[in-house]
């Protein structure tokens, strides 16, 4: 019984279906439907791409400095070493992504939907997942500073070997999320964390948080 449990809680991993990729010398294009091109190598900073679809397409080794994909939608879909100072990339809505060997300054995924994505081998100074809604969803090896995850609605997210530095969760509805195998600093709005799983060791640092929410004082 409870190993079925526990099958039922982990996520299922992203697996991009991707075909045979023809190369795209053009950026993408705002409201655009890109099917089965691999952009590599390109200066995609500072253009929009607002609303463009992506199906089985790959993006390798582009800088995206305020490259805007608000309201874009991948589907079977492999990021690699991307690099931004800023992505705005709110209300996007992913299925079956990969995004591996990333560094974003400040990453805004505000309202984003994320379904069977993986995360690996990234790094993040801010991250704003407000209102985000992610299902089945890894992240892997990520170093991330500041997260504020307020509002968020998660199910079966697990955090694997990553850094936290502060997470804000006040507002939100976590379920079956695992932060246990991860470092985690602080976090803010503990109400949040019902439904999550941490450790012994991440319950005893947050100790002191769980004591100012319940209004408990220590002598000493």
């Amino acid at each position: 019984m409870g190993t079925r449990r526990r099958d039922r809680e982990e996520p299922l991993r992203a697996s991009p279906d991707l075909g045979e990729l023809v190369p795209s010398g053009a950026p993408p294009a705002s409201s655009a439907a890109h099917d089965g091109l691999e952009f590599r190598d390109l200066d995609l900073s500072g253009l929009s791409a607002r609303d463009a679809r992506f199906l089985g397409c790959a993006l390798t080794g582009c800088r995206c400095d305020d490259l805007d994909l608000t309201g874009a939608r991948l589907v079977d879909c492999a990021l690699t070493e991307v690099t931004a100072t800023t992505a705005s990339w709110r209300s996007t809505t992913w299925q079956e992504v990969t995004l591996e060997s990333f560094r974003i300054g400040a990453l805004a995924l505000t309202g984003a939907s994320l379904t069977r994505v993986r995360l690996t081998g990234g790094r993040v100074d801010f991250a704003d997942l407000r209102d985000t809604a992610f299902t089945d969803v890894v992240l892997d090896d990520c170093d991330l500073r500041d997260v504020d995850a307020s509002g968020a609605r998660w199910t079966r997210v697990r955090f694997e070997g990553c850094r936290i530095g502060q997470l804000e969760v006040s507002s939100a509805a976590l379920a079956a999320v695992d932060l246990s195998p991860s470092e985690l600093e602080g976090v803010a709005g503990v109400a949040g964390l019902r439904g999550a799983r941490i450790s012994d060791v991440q319950l005893l640092q947050l100790a002191p948080a769980f004591a100012a929410h319940l209004g408990v004082r220590t002598a000493g």
